[in-house]
């Protein structure tokens, strides 16, 4: 073969692989055996297309074709699932990118990586390879002792480590072979080799505490969520002194005569907002949104400031809560309890029958709530007009009710989702499931938060006015992006399918939410807002407002809940001082690059509390299942994938995989377009939202995991 047809297959290769190759692939892919002569021209050549810079050569001796998109590298932080990786990126054209296994190059979940663009895919999404690890995540790995051929391994409980790590005898620490441990990571630099890793917890012998509560115990360290509050916070929370009442009336408006309420589930402790009513002479409605007051007991930058930033937010796990702030705080001296003279923000909003607000106050009070209502209380009294302060709970219904619609009718998205909850015994069993529906209740709460949020959010546009600003003052906002429109308009080509027609005159909230209307009374409902969900881009913090797509809001701000979200407690702090004077510049840049600073680390501490939320309730549904196991059971496809179907079960919600490899009776083949499998001779179909029946053959309660049969 001549060098320059040899350059030309090389090339021609790199362009069809679009990976890079290590040097002995190149040579399987080109038919050169290694002992041939043509093996050292292949080298020669490879090294001159190097120095060229038309190829290059990593220090792990894997070649890539030098173009655009194969030099361009990005920073992100690594999630893995299965095996393969994704980073996502901020960065307009790739917003997500795959990494396969053989690409990860050390990589761990949760890991900051330097990763490089591979070929390049108009079509097809974006895939890459790590090229670096530029900072471990340094968690506590889980998994069980094995002693093996002489050596000693742990075999990882999650998946996301897909490789076991090697253990020296001096670094068991006490651990056996089939202890169940946590280790930590020494290192490791070479995908080739295992990574070595040495015992810092052998974990509580079987039997010593019921299995269900090992399992919640594990995910506290599978998602690295502390147990318990540092020494010199707890000192510092249990020192605060109670507020001086006599002193402060001077400087907050005084609301302990008013009927204030708080309204939230039965098995709340920590009461975060409260409300009141009055109907004006005018006709107007004079709501009040009172919120705990926390900045006033959390001054910035200090311990106790500190962990609530770390922790970022409280944790809402099946069997426990884990608290951004101690409980000294959040269940006693912020939390609104009915009797107790507290601390808060108000907001007061006018707003006519005709739903606009036509003036609004945000004030520091002292409150006296004169009752605490669960939400099934609330519920009862609308329906039935009987109970406790009923003529205030009838016209709360009845405003909210108000808002609720003219929300939808201006651009709010109605979309619901599957949310869960448990009844567990004092073993922390599971005894019953039920899905957390919204009510009358729960929406009266909501739609008021809404239009504080909404308020003090468009405050913060006439404040910047006041001060004559040319920029409205730093802030950070709670902002819904508008949907990615190649995947919107993916599923609602699909949409189509089930049998509705529709036409959109646009891809706003207001046009999407009208055709999700058009489902309401239809069976196929769920499967809609599902779909619809999945089109969605999440909400996130930041000081730039782009609006809140989602509920159709130009302006909208967490502020309702400070005890348990810390961009709540920022807002609250920023209202505060801007209230007391205009900022200089000096503040107002610092401001605008410590809120991007807050906003990022939030949107991550919240995604990794909704995992860790996600997985306890997986962990109860898998736990729910094995009174099922070998039992046929109906439910509902929730997914359809290449490798199989996931079926949420109706007896208790959970969710199991169907197999493809398991479904023998003919060969299917998935149609991805139209979420669907197909068989190849039946043409028996099997797609999102089909109702189907299955048999429970295997449940594996440490990976949380479900397994089916399919019942013909």
């Amino acid at each position: 073969m001549e060098q320059k047809e040899l350059i030309e297959k090389i090339l021609k290769l790199f362009n069809s692989e679009d990976r890079t190759l290590r040097l002995n692939e190149i040579s399987k892919l080109l038919n050169i055996v290694s002992d041939a002569q043509e093996y050292l021209v292949l080298k020669s050549v490879l090294n001159e297309l190097c120095l060229q810079n038309i190829l290059l050569k990593s220090t792990r001796r894997r070649y890539s074709l030098n173009n655009f998109e194969s030099h361009t590298t990005f920073e992100g932080i690594i999630k893995i699932s299965g095996g393969a990786g994704f980073v996502i990126l901020d960065d307009e054209s790739i917003n997500k990118v795959r990494i396969k296994k053989r690409h990860l190059n050390t990589a761990f979940d949760g890991d900051v990586v330097l990763i490089r663009i591979l070929g390049s895919h108009k079509h097809r999404k974006p895939r890459g390879e790590v090229v670096r690890v530029i900072k471990r995540n340094e968690v506590e790995i889980s998994g069980k002792i094995e002693f093996y051929d002489n050596i000693y391994f742990l075999i990882p409980d999650d998946d996301k480590y897909y490789v076991d790590f090697l253990i020296n005898p001096k670094k068991l620490n006490g651990a056996n072979d089939g202890d169940k441990a946590n280790v930590r990571l020494l290192h490791w630099d070479d995908p080739m080799k295992s990574p070595q890793a040495e015992v810092i917890k052998v974990k509580q012998p079987t039997g010593a505490k019921n299995e269900l509560m090992e399992e919640f115990d594990s995910i506290l360290e599978e998602f690295n969520l502390p147990t318990e509050f540092p020494k010199k916070v707890d000192d510092y929370a249990n020192a605060i002194a109670k507020p001086d009442i006599k002193m402060l009336l001077k400087e907050r408006m005084d609301l302990r005569n008013e009927l204030i309420i708080t309204i939230d589930p039965y098995d709340a402790k920590d009461f975060d907002d409260a409300l009141s009513l009055k109907i004006l002479d005018n006709g107007n409605y004079y709501l009040g949104v009172h919120i705990a007051d926390v900045s006033y007991f959390v001054p910035n930058r200090t311990d106790l400031d500190k962990e609530a930033f770390l922790r970022g937010n409280s944790v809402y796990l099946v069997d426990r809560v884990v608290p951004m702030l101690p409980e000294e705080l959040s269940n006693e001296l912020c939390s609104l309890k009915p009797n107790r003279i507290r601390l808060a923000y108000s907001v007061f909003m006018e707003i006519t029958p005709k739903v606009v607000i036509v003036n609004y106050e945000i004030v520091e009070s002292i409150i006296k709530s004169k009752r605490r209502y669960n939400y099934d209380e609330v519920l009862n009294i609308i329906e039935t007009g009987i109970g406790d302060y009923s003529e205030l709970l009838l016209s709360l219904h009845q405003l909210s009710a108000m808002l609720r619609e003219s929300r939808f009718r201006q651009g709010g998205v109605d979309f619901e989702s599957l949310e869960m909850k448990f009844k567990l015994d004092k073993d922390k069993n599971p005894v019953s499931a039920e899905r957390r529906a919204s009510t009358k209740s729960t929406q009266l709460v909501e739609e008021c938060m809404l239009l504080a949020n909404k308020t003090v959010a468009k405050h913060i546009k006439v404040q910047s006015k006041k001060y004559k600003l040319l920029a409205p003052l730093p802030f950070l906002y709670r902002v819904h992006d508008e949907p990615m429109p190649d995947k919107l308009a993916e599923n609602l080509e699909f949409l189509k399918t089930l049998g509705l027609k529709f036409t959109l005159k646009t891809t706003s909230s207001k046009e999407i939410n009208r055709m999700v209307k058009l489902f309401e009374d239809r069976p196929e409902k769920p499967l809609v807002h599902q779909i619809m969900l999945r089109s969605m881009a999440k909400a996130e913090y930041s000081p730039k407002n782009i609006g809140h797509y989602g509920l159709g809001f130009s302006d909208y701000a967490h502020f309702t809940s400070p005890i348990r979200r810390y961009p709540d407690l920022i807002v609250h702090r920023l209202l505060k001082e801007y209230n007391k004077k205009k900022p200089d510049k000096k503040t107002i840049d610092f401001y605008n690059t410590y809120l991007e600073e807050v906003g990022r680390h939030c949107v991550a501490t919240e995604r990794e509390a909704m995992e860790a939320e996600r997985a306890s309730v997986r962990l109860v549904q898998t736990f729910m299942a094995r009174k099922y196991l070998g039992k046929e059971i109906d439910g509902t496809i929730s997914g359809v994938t290449n490798f199989g179907i996931f079926v949420l079960m109706d007896d208790f919600y959970g969710e199991g995989l169907l197999h493809a490899r398991d479904m023998r009776d003919d060969y299917y083949y998935y149609d991805e377009k139209n979420h669907r499998m197909i068989g190849k001779r039946n043409k028996k179909m099997f797609k999102l939202g089909g109702k189907i029946r299955v048999k429970i053959i295997h449940v594996n309660i440490e990976h949380r995991k479900i397994e089916l049969e399919f019942v013909k």
